[in-house]
């Protein structure tokens, strides 16, 4: 449970937690919503993550994967209940997202995110909206989720479950290094592997099944989270800088799981003096899962 400093600010008890249970949310968070109103208004659902120290990054403040993950459970309520009314009967699952990084993150004090429904189709929803810490604006986020009904979509996660083969060694090739000085959020999530390359950085993790979502499938919080220590792993070795994330895009290409690693190719495109302009592909057994891109913000080291 959070420490008694979030629980004083927010009442927590007020709160609910995501049903069925979220691995990747349980072990990076917990997350928590309330519906204060119509779900297809904007503001009518707040969330809240109460920060902590697994949550860090290298500078103490708050990880920009746990800000990602966070923007990525707003979305996904937003669009999922604007789409049901507020019954609960979509799983939202993220199309594409957009966050620029406005102000860092504080552990300690709680990440709060409102949004607003802008459109909700036969299969598709948009929103938009803000994360915020004591009344300071942290990020802003826009995106898109496909929605379908609940039932169909945990249906295909017995089926999934049904086809899992027996858990085997998850290898990693010789010439990638444990990144044995990550930060403590990158740590608490797993062990993952880097090397350089002439322009970025290729990194690779082996998959663990609290990486996976409500309907067993790898997180889109998870997915991001790995790719911003990507690139901002990416951007400090071949500039010698230190990077911290600006804005990050991801568009989702398929759905992971949980049964081999996954890798991912950063290319520095651009750099200069202050910024670095960075994409990848995140990849898994050569299929591809993820798209993105960042613009990272560059200081010389302390």
């Amino acid at each position: 449970m959070p420490d008694t400093t979030s629980r004083a600010a927010i009442d927590l008890s007020d709160y609910s937690v995501f049903v069925p249970s979220d691995p990747f949310e349980d072990h990076t968070g917990p997350f928590y919503f309330r519906i204060e109103g119509d779900t297809r208004r904007a503001g009518s659902i707040h969330c809240v993550l109460p920060t902590m120290p697994r949550q860090a990054n290298y500078a103490g403040g708050v990880h920009g994967g746990a800000i990602l993950t966070l923007a990525d459970y707003t979305l996904c309520i937003v669009a999922g209940r604007a789409a049901d009314g507020g019954t609960n009967g979509s799983f939202a699952m993220t199309v594409s997202i957009a966050v620029e990084f406005l102000n860092a993150g504080r552990i300690g004090p709680p990440l709060e995110a409102r949004g607003e429904p802008l459109q909700v189709t036969g299969r598709l929803a948009f929103a938009r909206g803000s994360i915020t810490q004591e009344g300071r604006t942290i990020a802003l986020w826009s995106g898109v989720c496909r929605h379908v009904a609940r039932d169909k979509a945990m249906a295909r996660k017995a089926e999934a479950a049904a086809t899992v083969a027996s858990p085997i060694l998850q290898a990693v090739p010789a010439d990638f290094e444990l990144l044995a000085n990550a930060s403590i959020y990158s740590r608490h999530i797993g062990p993952s592997h880097a090397r350089k390359e002439a322009d970025g950085a290729s990194l690779i993790q082996p998959t663990l099944p609290h990486m996976c979502n409500s309907g067993g499938a790898l997180h889109g919080g998870y997915m991001m989270s790995f790719a911003d220590s990507a690139v901002t792993r990416a951007a400090g070795l071949v500039t010698g800088m230190a990077p911290t994330t600006v804005s990050f895009a991801a568009e989702f290409l398929a759905a992971g799981n949980a049964n081999s690693p996954v890798s991912t190719r950063v290319e520095i495109p651009r750099h200069g003096r202050s910024l670095a302009f960075l994409r990848g592909l995140l990849e898994q057994e050569g299929k591809p899962l993820l798209s993105y891109s960042a613009t990272i913000l560059l200081r010389p080291r302390a």
